[in-house]
């Protein structure tokens, strides 16, 4: 698919005053476009992508079985699955709690911990899907509070810590068209 195609689609979506991330037609063509990612990750700042992706990788440094399936279980809300036969993501899995993962944490890297946490502070504030979003922030805000003792960061901050400074980067789609708002709803408005 050439980039004619990817920017026509860009700026369609920017022309709608609404922009429906469970539209049909849209996911479909991003995917084509895009396979990998999930289509609610397009529309948060590069920043915030490029932060979820790191935040996928499973802890290398120790044993840490429980940690694994909360990562196989964000990667498969943030990214499409190449292989059904493979555990590299799953959604079936019943996901730990905190109490389940205290004692893998004293195990990891701050470096890690860190890289996961924020990936889940923003499936928890920015997924469209409420029980994801739930189920992200609660994990977010327990380690945060119980494991590390500090405060949970406000989405306004996080918006403000991740937003895109420099548009000289991003193709000239994107700097003609404004860029979506993310709201609560699976409704994205722009402007």
């Amino acid at each position: 698919m050439d980039t004619t195609t990817f920017t026509d689609i860009v700026k369609s979506c920017f022309k709608k005053k609404k922009v429906t991330l469970l539209d049909d037609e849209m996911v479909s063509k991003l995917q084509e476009i895009c396979p990998v990612q999930r289509p609610w990750l397009y529309y948060l700042p590069w920043k915030m992508q490029t932060v979820v992706n790191q935040g996928l990788r499973a802890p290398d440094s120790a044993f840490a079985p429980k940690i694994k399936i909360i990562c196989r279980w964000m990667r498969s809300v943030c990214l499409s699955n190449a292989d059904e036969n493979h555990t590299f993501m799953c959604r079936k899995e019943s996901l730990p709690s905190y109490e389940d993962i205290n004692h893998e944490l004293n195990y990891l890297t701050l470096h890690f911990v860190t890289h996961f946490l924020y990936a889940l502070e923003i499936i928890g504030y920015k997924h469209p899907d409420e029980e994801i979003k739930q189920t992200a922030f609660n994990l977010y805000k327990n380690v945060v509070e119980l494991h590390m003792h500090f405060m949970v960061e406000s989405e306004q901050r996080l918006n403000t810590r991740l937003a895109d400074v420099s548009k000289k980067k991003m193709p000239d789609v994107f700097r003609e068209a404004p860029r979506p708002k993310i709201c609560p709803t699976k409704d994205i408005y722009i402007d």
